[in-house]
């Protein structure tokens, strides 16, 4: 898996052209049976506006199923989190593995607005179009990393989940997203994220990893820290 950490931290849409499998075609029961959970117990993961059956079943039909018209029954046979966007406008999201934010609140909504919250990202909101329409073209795939670390264990950072007070390395962990877009024509785009989970003390073995994430984190704006809950775990590894 790629290393997504850079010195400086910046917000970018920093994606790249892909070619692979935006999904994993053998996933991993862990992954499914976290899925399963997610959805008996989790409010606000799962949104679909009222005429978005048919970008649904698009969806289900590229990734070879059959004609499932339902986004949260579409996004339990893989590991990755999903959304459909048309014409750049969010119209389908299971996202059972959501990093500190309601996944339904952003139905409806177009590239620029799901990114508004988003610390010192206004070079990302002000690509927002550009991306939207570069995205959805047919047979196009682009692949984006994020990472963040975080007390809270879980591959779901939903925001009703506490995140415990830590004061160690060792209770600290690292999140990656590996977010794959497909475009799949007629204005049809998919957003798959794939979430890891590695506990910082194993990246802390490698020490150049260890010098680059500390360094990346020493970079960010105030504003950034904010938005990531980063204040405190500065603190830490900088200890």
């Amino acid at each position: 898996m790629v290393f997504p950490v850079k010195v400086p931290y910046t917000i970018s849409a920093d994606i790249t052209k892909y070619q692979g499998a935006p999904f994993n075609v053998n996933p991993d029961q862990f992954y499914l049976n976290q899925k399963k959970k997610e959805l008996q117990h989790t409010n606000g993961i799962v949104a679909q506006l009222s005429d978005a059956e048919l970008y649904v079943k698009i969806a289900s039909a590229f990734c070879g199923f059959d004609a499932i018209d339902k986004i949260d029954f579409l996004a339990t046979h893989f590991e990755e989190d999903l959304a459909v966007l048309h014409k750049g406008e969010l119209v389908a999201i299971c996202f059972c593995f959501p990093s500190g934010f309601i996944p339904a609140e952003k139905i409806g909504q177009n590239f620029y607005s799901l990114h508004l919250p988003v610390a010192d990202g206004e070079t990302l909101r002000s690509s927002s179009d550009k991306v939207s329409q570069i995205i959805a073209k047919k047979d196009a795939m682009f692949r984006r990393y994020i990472w963040t670390i975080s007390s809270l264990s879980s591959l779901s950072q939903h925001p009703s989940y506490e995140r415990p007070i830590v004061s160690n390395i060792e209770d600290l962990y690292f999140r990656t997203e590996t977010q794959t877009t497909v475009g799949l024509g007629e204005d049809v785009c998919l957003f798959f994220v794939k979430v890891d989970m590695q506990p910082l003390a194993e990246v802390w073995l490698d020490k150049d990893k260890k010098e680059i994430v500390i360094a990346s984190i020493n970079s960010m704006t105030e504003d950034t820290l904010t938005y990531k809950n980063l204040h405190h775990i500065k603190q830490i590894i900088n200890r």
